[in-house]
């Protein structure tokens, strides 16, 4: 069957980022990276901020995404994160700054605790936005990591 597709849908609180038919879908988990095709074991994973990668035919999209969770089925996979965003689409600077300025805040001692966490998560997100943008936005990247 090589045609079998399985449906993959990433969604934000602001949008359905994307929604189509792939051939395969890996997402960064709690437990390291998890690869979805077809006839995956129906489960739900809790995802970290990383690299959400849809591969279908020779061609790969890749997105930075946020804290979330994946809920897979047979043929389905939801991908639900507070944000997402294509590879090639990520302001570098703009991430730097953001790390920056989470950093500077995680390590305030003013900070308080809930602060705090918030600062972690913005580190967390800023760092994989950064390892994303320099892997895909380099001219000599020339293959995929599937």
């Amino acid at each position: 069957m090589a045609d079998h597709k399985i449906h993959a849908e990433i969604v934000t609180p602001y949008e359905v980022f994307f929604d189509d038919m792939v051939d395969m879908v890996i997402v960064s988990s709690k437990e390291g990276e998890i690869g979805i095709q077809p006839g995956y074991t129906p489960m739900m994973a809790a995802l970290t901020p990383g690299e959400i990668r849809l591969k279908t035919g020779d061609k790969v999209m890749v997105a930075s995404g946020t804290n979330g969770y994946a809920e897979v089925g047979r043929d389905m996979v939801i991908v639900v994160v507070n944000a997402a965003e294509w590879a090639e689409e990520i302001d570098l600077p703009r991430a730097e700054k953001a790390l920056a300025r989470a950093d500077k805040r995680f390590h305030d001692p003013e900070t308080d605790p809930q602060e705090r966490n918030h600062a972690r998560h913005g580190i967390e997100r800023a760092k994989a936005r950064i390892k994303i943008a320099k892997k895909y936005q380099d001219k000599s990247y020339s293959g995929s990591s599937f």
